[in-house]
């Protein structure tokens, strides 16, 4: 039965080139946006999730700040992973691997720079409230935080998420009716043959198994070369964006090949949706 189905489909597909090449090209066009665009969101993701996980507030002390006490309050915070301290002599160290001439003039100059304590945080999204209650303790000369560019990134992403979403959801109508319209005149073309069949004692299963496996067969080649082009375009993509900043993370191959099982998986649902919708609103 598998073999007469896919048999049939493919005549079937033979039979309405036009209809069949307008269904697969826009089947193409959305999987193709909807992969890449996948891509990017996730990838998207994985920089604010790196940006975070360096996220971290600075407390600058005062010269007669109490250090301990300031550290034990501040590591009882249930927003707070990890709270240490860095020296004044840590920081300038610190400095001078960055700037090696600053060594040279460390014995003529005393070190400007305080004692600091640096503290990491459970939730990224707490980092200004921390930083405005640690700017509050006695001792605290001044507070700095990079949570203003992190949270800038997570509203950019939540509304891109929004956009494409809605995107999204256009395309894959917009196929799903295609591949219903492809399928509707499959079963208009060969009526007279499928009343035949009905009377000679086809079972409903045999009858619409073409039609399911034409709608299949229809958007897993669209996916297919989507997923081609859509691999190629995120690797050149990756690539650029290694060059130009290589300390951004970027989709391992896992990962790609993830994101290609899910497109695949949806690309069988959707042709076989359109096809077995179709085939209810033919026969009511």
């Amino acid at each position: 039965m598998v073999v007469y189905a896919l048999l049939q489909a493919l005549r079937s597909l033979r039979q309405h080139l036009t209809s069949t090449l307008a269904t697969f090209f826009t089947a193409l066009v959305s999987f193709s946006l909807l992969f890449l665009l996948g891509l990017l969101l996730w990838n998207l993701d994985r920089v604010v999730a790196s940006l975070e996980r360096e996220l971290e507030v600075a407390a600058f002390l005062k010269p007669e700040a109490r250090v301990d006490a300031l550290l034990e309050q501040i590591k009882t915070w249930p927003e707070v992973s990890e709270a240490r301290l860095q020296t004044k002599e840590e920081a300038l160290a610190t400095l001078q691997l960055d700037y090696p001439y600053l060594a040279q003039a460390r014995e003529f100059i005393q070190n400007p720079l305080p004692d600091t304590i640096r503290i990491k945080l459970n939730d990224a999204q707490a980092v200004r409230e921390v930083g405005r209650r640690v700017a509050r303790l006695d001792g605290v000369d001044s507070v700095e935080y990079g949570g203003a560019l992190t949270e800038q990134l997570v509203r950019v992403l939540a509304g891109l998420r929004v956009a494409v979403n809605i995107l999204v959801v256009l395309l894959l109508l917009d196929t799903l009716f295609s591949v219903m319209g492809t399928i509707r005149l499959s079963i208009e073309n060969r009526r007279e043959e499928l009343r035949v069949m009905q009377l000679v004692g086809a079972t409903r299963r045999f009858i619409q198994g073409p039609f399911v496996a034409e709608g299949t067969l229809l958007t897993l080649a669209a996916g297919l070369v989507a997923l081609g082009l859509g691999t190629v375009s995120y690797r050149f993509l990756a690539e650029a964006l290694q060059n130009l900043l290589p300390f951004v993370p970027v989709l391992a191959d896992g990962d790609l090949a993830r994101a290609a099982l899910a497109m695949l998986v949806l690309a069988v649902l959707l042709g076989a949706t359109g096809a077995y919708l179709s085939l209810l609103t033919s026969c009511s």
